[in-house]
C-alpha cells in the first residue's frame, strides 16, 4: 500500500504538476532504468527527461525548462568525464535553488559525500539500485512523505516568504508531536532570527545541535547568527569546527580566510586561502577564478599586494586558456594594481583582457581611469571615445561613471565631450558638487 504511495507521488508529479527530469551521466545503465522506470513501470507515455552531455548543456537546459516553468529532477554522475562534480551542485543550488539534485555514484569518500549534501544535494543513489528503491528514493525527495516532514516543508516556505510568525508557530505544532526535533528547532531558529530575536535564535540552533551532534546545520546557523551580531571569534570557532567535520568545502574555508584577514591574522588567512585554491583547483578550473577574486577581495584594503599575487597566480593557472569568464579576474587585479599606484601595470591587464573580451565597454572605462590617473589624458580620451562608440548610454550606468568620463574629458582637452558627460552627471544627481564645480570652470 505504502509503494502505491510512493508510485502516485512520481506520476502526480510528472504528470499535474509539470515535472521534468535531466540527467547528466555516462551511464547508460542508469539512463534505461530511468527510461524503464517512468515509461514501462509507472506508464508515464510523455517524454519526461532528457540526456546531456556536459555541465554547459545541463546549465542551458535548466534555464530553458524552469523558464517555461517546469519542475525539474536533475540527477548528476558524481565523477563525470573523470571530474568531480561538486562545483556544477554548487551552481544549480546558487542559481537554480528549486531543482532537485540527486547524485549517482557506485561509491563516495566521506569528506566528498558530506561536502555534496552540504552543497544542497538532496539525494544519493547507489548504482546499481532496484527500480523499487529508486522509485522510493525519488518520491522522498520530491514530496515528503510523513506529515511532521510535511509541516516542516510548510514552515521553510513560510521563511522564504518572511511569514517568521507563522513558520515559527508551525514549527511549535512539530515540536510538542515530536519533542527535539532537530529540523523544527532549525525552522524555528531561523524564524526567531528574521524576527531579530538572536537569543532565542541561538536557544534553538543549540538545541538542534544537541539533538544531532553530527549534523553540520545546527552549527553552520550558529556561525551565520554570530556573523550577523559580529561576534567574529566565535563565528570562527564555528567554522573552524565545520572545516574538520567537512574539509573539501571551499566557501568556508574562504570566509576563514577572511575573518582572520579581519582580525589581522594573515598567516592562518593565508593558510585557510591556499587550502581552498587547491580545492577549487581540484574541482574546476574555472572556479579558481572566483575563488581568487573572493581571497582578493578579502586583502583588497588590507594588504593589496597580497591580494595582487593571488590573482596573478589564478591568471598563470588558465595560462593560455583564458576565457571571457577571466575578465572579472583581470578587472579586480586592475583594482589592487591601481591601489599601489601602478596604474602603467593595471592598464596592461586591462589590455591583456581585452585579447579575451574585444568589445567589453567596461574594460576600455578602466583603461581610461587608470591612465587618467596617471596622466595620460590622451590614452585616457581615446579610451572614452571607444567606450561611446561601443555603447553610448555607459555614461547612464551611475552617476561616478558620468562625473570620471566628464572629468577626463575636460582634464584631455575634450571640452564639448567634457560638458555633455558632466551635465548627463548632473541629469542623474542635480546636487553633484564635483560636476557643477567642473562645469563652473568652463
Amino acid at each position: 500500500m505504502e509503494f502505491r504511495k510512493f508510485e502516485a507521488s512520481i506520476i502526480d508529479f510528472f504528470m499535474k504538476k509539470n515535472g521534468y527530469a535531466i540527467v547528466l551521466t555516462e551511464d547508460t545503465n542508469f539512463t534505461t532504468l530511468l527510461r524503464q522506470t517512468l515509461n514501462k513501470h509507472l506508464g508515464l507515455r510523455n517524454k519526461c527527461f532528457s540526456q546531456v552531455s556536459s555541465v554547459e548543456e545541463t546549465l542551458k537546459l535548466i534555464k530553458k525548462e524552469l523558464a517555461s516553468d517546469k519542475k525539474l529532477l536533475v540527477f548528476i554522475e558524481r565523477i563525470f568525464k573523470d571530474k568531480e562534480m561538486s562545483s556544477l551542485v554548487r551552481k544549480i543550488k546558487d542559481e537554480y535553488s528549486k531543482c532537485v539534485v540527486f547524485i549517482t555514484m557506485t561509491e563516495a569518500p566521506r569528506e566528498q559525500f558530506i561536502l555534496l549534501h552540504e552543497l544542497g544535494a538532496d539525494n544519493f543513489i547507489t548504482k546499481p539500485i532496484a527500480i523499487n528503491t529508486f522509485i522510493e528514493k525519488v518520491a522522498h525527495s520530491i514530496k515528503p512523505q510523513s506529515k511532521v516532514s510535511q509541516l516542516v516543508e510548510i514552515a521553510k516556505t513560510m521563511l522564504e516568504q518572511g511569514a517568521y510568525e507563522d513558520a515559527a508557530n508551525v514549527a511549535k505544532t512539530v515540536l510538542k508531536a515530536k519533542p527535539g526535533h532537530s529540523a523544527a528547532l532549525l525552522v524555528m531558529g531561523d524564524a526567531y532570527k528574521g524576527l531579530k530575536k538572536y537569543e532565542q535564535a541561538h536557544k534553538c540552533y543549540m538545541g538542534a545541535g544537541d539533538s544531532a551532534p553530527l549534523f553540520l546545520d545546527p552549527l553552520k546557523k550558529l556561525a551565520d547568527l554570530y556573523g550577523v551580531a559580529g561576534v567574529k571569534k566565535r563565528q570562527l570557532d564555528c567554522l573552524t569546527k565545520l572545516d574538520k567535520m567537512s574539509p573539501l568545502n571551499v566557501e568556508r574555508k574562504l570566509d576563514i580566510g577572511s575573518i582572520y584577514v579581519d582580525l589581522g591574522n594573515f598567516v592562518s588567512a593565508d593558510a585557510y586561502f591556499e587550502g581552498a585554491l587547491r580545492q577549487a583547483n581540484k574541482e574546476a578550473m574555472d572556479y579558481l577564478g572566483s575563488v581568487s577574486q573572493r581571497i582578493a577581495t578579502a586583502y583588497e584594503e588590507q594588504d593589496p599586494q597580497r591580494a595582487e599575487q593571488y590573482l596573478r597566480r589564478a591568471l598563470r593557472v588558465k595560462g593560455d586558456s583564458l576565457d571571457k569568464g577571466d575578465v572579472d579576474t583581470f578587472n579586480t587585479l586592475g583594482i589592487v594594481l591601481r591601489k599601489q599606484g601602478k596604474w602603467r601595470e593595471a592598464v596592461q591587464e586591462y589590455k591583456r583582457a581585452l585579447q579575451v573580451s574585444r568589445k567589453d565597454e567596461n574594460l576600455y572605462y578602466n583603461i581610461a581611469v587608470a591612465s587618467a590617473e596617471g596622466k595620460d589624458f590622451a590614452q585616457a580620451v581615446a579610451c572614452l571615445k571607444k567606450v561611446i562608440q561601443l555603447n553610448q548610454e555607459f555614461v547612464r550606468t551611475e552617476t561616478t561613471v558620468a562625473y570620471n568620463m566628464g572629468l577626463i574629458f575636460y582634464k584631455g582637452g575634450e571640452m564639448e565631450l567634457a560638458r555633455v558627460h558632466l551635465e548627463t552627471c548632473l541629469d542623474l544627481d542635480p546636487n553633484h558638487a564635483g560636476a557643477k564645480k567642473v562645469l563652473s570652470l568652463m
